[in-house]
């Protein structure tokens, strides 16, 4: 007597894309949670409650908490690298204006999750260094390229590249809902982080 084959355990496309809508709610959910409070503050109950799902499919999609976050600020952070690696080192006002056009752009597609991963920064960042390395690399390459003119305001590239890092998201939030802001962000960190003859065109 043969046995039965075991019927198919893959999901059905009706349940994968009712799987990917809730994975999503959660997501936009939890991104809403973090930037209101902070990863290591808000609860998986906090996720849940706001998503209108209950914990048992929170854990059906996502082991811990922590895993939300990367799942929202991974995608952030390969756009952010993927773009800056695209940079040449082709003159050093060329080069800044180029980095400011990726967080310009990055702020475009995904505000929110930039906001959440510049707020974390110090806190779990260290989960996402595997994606996070790259993008460091290519950003100290080209301020090490502008340092070597000798136009920036701080002087050494390690110092500018942390001030832009810690001050990109506040002034693009700043400006965020006023019809120039991606000039009013360009001029605002062009006159901090450059020196005057170099800072406004």
């Amino acid at each position: 007597m043969t046995e039965l084959t075991p019927a198919s355990e893959t999901p059905s496309p009706r349940i994968l894309r009712r799987q990917e809508r809730t994975r999503q709610a959660i997501l936009a959910a939890a991104t809403e949670c973090f930037n209101n409070k902070s990863v290591a503050t808000v609860s998986v109950e906090e996720i849940t409650a706001a998503a209108d799902i209950s914990r048992g499919t929170f854990y059906k999609l996502f082991p811990h908490k922590e895993e939300v976050f990367l799942q929202i600020a991974r995608p952030m952070l390969k756009l952010y690298s993927t773009e800056l690696a695209r940079i040449e080192c082709t003159g050093p006002r060329e080069v800044f204006d180029r980095i400011l056009g990726v967080y310009i752009r990055v702020w475009r597609e995904l505000p929110e999750a930039f906001s959440l991963a510049s707020k974390e920064s110090r806190n779990v960042f260290h989960l996402l260094e595997d994606t996070h390395r790259p993008a460091m690399h290519h950003m100290r390459r080209l301020f090490a390229y502008i340092e070597r003119h000798g136009i920036l305001r701080a002087e050494r590239a390690d110092f500018a590249v942390a001030l832009l890092a810690r001050s990109a998201v506040v002034v693009l939030r700043t400006f965020d809902h006023d019809p120039e802001w991606e000039a009013l962000f360009r001029d605002s960190m062009s006159g901090f982080l450059l020196k005057d003859q170099f800072g406004r065109r």
